[in-house]
């Protein structure tokens, strides 16, 4: 747990800087956010299909996430999501991400954005430490969603989907939760929404 979180802070750790002094560092446009999410994500291991919220084990959890806009239009996001109920046995799944975020739409108090993710994921899986059960850290990127709705000047309410692919898994053969096999292929590909609320705390 604490080599993920410091992995977090270190990538944290650019935009915390930056906004010590925002007029120079952002220009008047720019701005800081930050804020927590309840997520649901169908962890595709051990799950008939990756279709969203198509598992009997779909994991839910916890997210905190930054928003440094260095303009309106464009900027960067961070989060880091802990799945760790609701899954199988001991499964659970983490991962802790960074990328470029794009404003590509704006109704009223609507404003509408893409992103694209990387950085490291954590699994256990549901028969860990046993047999065949794996506990590992990953490569990530993820591509998604976000739509937020501003409440106030400070404060937004979002809901976020994101679809990921762990390229290099390969874990042990899955079985559901009567011992049927299920197949896993290579790679992983959890998905899922979040929804939460984000609070300005520098910037416009």
């Amino acid at each position: 747990m604490l080599k993920p979180l410091g992995l977090f802070v270190f990538l944290l750790l650019p935009a915390a800087l930056l906004a010590q002094n925002p007029k120079s560092a952002i220009g008047g446009e720019g701005s800081l956010w930050a804020g927590g999410e309840v997520s649901v994500f169908n962890p595709d291991y051990g799950c008939p299909s990756n279709l969203p919220f198509n598992c009997t084990y779909d994991l839910y959890g916890a997210t905190a996430l930054f928003d440094f806009n260095l303009h309106p239009k464009w900027g960067a996001e961070g989060e880091a999501r802990w799945l760790h109920w609701n899954g199988d046995g001991n499964e659970v799944e983490s991962n802790y991400l960074l990328g470029p975020r794009y404003k590509v739409y704006r109704a009223n108090r609507f404003n509408f954005w893409v992103k694209m993710m990387m950085g490291g994921g954590w699994v256990t899986t549901p028969t860990y430490p046993e047999a065949g059960g794996l506990k590992g850290s990953y490569f990530v990127y993820s591509p998604g969603a976000t739509v937020e709705y501003r409440l106030s000047h400070r404060l937004n309410v979002r809901a976020d989907y994101e679809f990921q692919f762990w390229p290099s898994f390969t874990g042990p053969t899955a079985y559901s939760s009567s011992g049927t096999p299920l197949p896993t292929g290579n790679g992983l590909t959890p998905n899922g929404l979040s929804v939460g609320v984000t609070y300005r705390f520098l910037g416009q």
